[in-house]
């Protein structure tokens, strides 16, 4: 298990949450040795007012006394987690990271200011109140620390990103990436620190599409195309029952480098295909699909409609890199070092980021990959000499926001080809 070499001047069991827009992540921390006991994560339920933050606003706006269900789901599944990590035990205190929508949910405060001109949170700076007033199930002696925001949709959990990779100490030019949802993209470049959120969608994290499901036993996490043979790689060891977030942005990736998908990310009708490759095509009701896996119980197939979701989502996230590279008048070759993180950010391949076109192609050999690194930062804000240095980050940080900005539209549209 890891162990954190800090001092937390405290006893007992501290909780760490990720909360994200699709998934919730939480780990369990001795406080006293600093090790890790356990981690886990579970979908978010919020999903039933819709996939992404935008939705959940207009449900909200539509009816704002959801509030209150909305962030009963949340502290639910929290408890969940909670429980599951503890096993009923106490717990000496809680952290919690997200995008402003979910922190404000989480603390039961209204995020309808983000529904409107100038999108601004009800609150920026970090909350300490007792866990016991969100819902959560603790005891009343327990603290909650919900993580500052940075501004407009840049939240808790890229401060928390920032934080665990010492983003503000490094020497050169280094751009963070958090795939999900809300895709947080953070850049460092001579002392100063630049923020913005892109909003992806759920597909990195297969929220919509046809065959998605979480990392678990019976998804596939790698997909490899050598001439017309498939090889996948399944959680678990077991046959696929559907396919996670990695082997969705492999699957591509692979499908565009074989030729099967067109620059356009068009899948090639079976006529179209050169290779043996085209008897796993067959034409669907919206587009044509692609066959990764048939078996005895079934097949696991990528359609039209999931290759437009993941160019959307990659589009968006590569857009909104531009945006901060213009802003600190940089160009892709002054980056010296790229922080890929995200839930399933180690189980990533360098190749099928640059292949899709979510990475520049001249950074291949610069990535490093940072897992759940949101996470991570909420884990070592159980240290409160963390705190201080994470409230200090966000502070320093320009939001760069990019909604109705004619620029981000244009290299939005120029990154949707592959």
């Amino acid at each position: 298990m890891e162990t954190f070499d800090l001092d937390f001047k405290k006893s007992g069991i501290g909780i760490a949450f990720d909360v994200g827009t699709t998934t919730l992540a939480g780990a369990s921390l001795d406080l006293g040795t600093g090790k890790v006991l356990g981690r886990t994560s579970l979908a978010n339920p919020q999903s039933r007012w819709g996939r992404d933050v935008i939705s959940r606003l207009a449900a909200l706006d539509k009816d704002p006394a959801l509030l209150t269900e909305m962030s009963a789901s949340l502290a639910g599944a929290c408890n969940s987690i909670l429980n599951w990590l503890t096993k009923g035990g106490p717990v000496a205190e809680i952290t919690a990271a997200g995008n402003p929508v979910m922190e404000h949910l989480l603390l039961g405060i209204s995020p309808e200011p983000l529904s409107r001109v100038p999108y601004r949170p009800a609150f920026k700076e970090a909350q300490r109140l007792k866990a016991v007033e969100t819902g959560l199930c603790s005891s009343a002696e327990t603290w909650l620390y919900a993580f500052p925001l940075i501004g407009g949709f840049v939240g808790g959990d890229a401060v928390a990103v920032a934080l665990s990779l010492g983003l503000h100490e490094e020497k050169e030019a280094a751009l963070a990436i958090d795939i999900g949802t809300n895709s947080e993209i953070m850049l460092a470049s001579g002392g100063e620190l630049y923020a913005t959120s892109a909003a992806a969608g759920p597909a990195f994290e297969c929220g919509e599409i046809s065959a998605g499901m979480v990392a678990g036993a019976g998804a596939i996490e790698c997909v490899h195309i050598d001439n017309d043979s498939v090889r996948i790689k399944v959680i678990g060891g077991i046959a696929p029952r559907g396919i996670c977030g990695s082997g969705l942005i492999d699957a591509v990736a692979s499908l565009v480098r074989a030729g099967v998908i067109d620059a356009s990310g068009r899948i090639k009708g079976r006529d179209e295909v050169d290779s043996g490759l085209s008897n796993r095509v067959t034409a669907g009701e919206d587009g044509n699909r692609f066959v990764l896996y048939r078996g005895a119980k079934g097949e696991v197939a990528l359609t039209q409609q999931d290759i437009r979701a993941v160019q959307t989502a990659k589009a968006s996230t590569r857009a909104g890199i531009e945006m901060l590279l213009n802003k600190a008048g940089l160009i892709a070759g002054d980056i010296k070092k790229i922080h890929v993180a995200g839930a399933f950010g180690s189980h990533l391949h360098t190749e099928a980021l640059a292949s899709i076109g979510l990475i520049d192609a001249s950074w291949s050999e610069r990535v490093a990959f940072a897992g759940d690194a949101a996470l991570d930062g909420a884990l070592l804000a159980l240290c409160d000499e963390k705190k201080a240095e994470a409230e200090a980050l966000a502070a320093r940080f320009k939001y760069v926001p990019l909604s109705g900005s004619a620029h981000f539209e244009e290299e939005f549209i120029r990154r949707m080809n592959f």
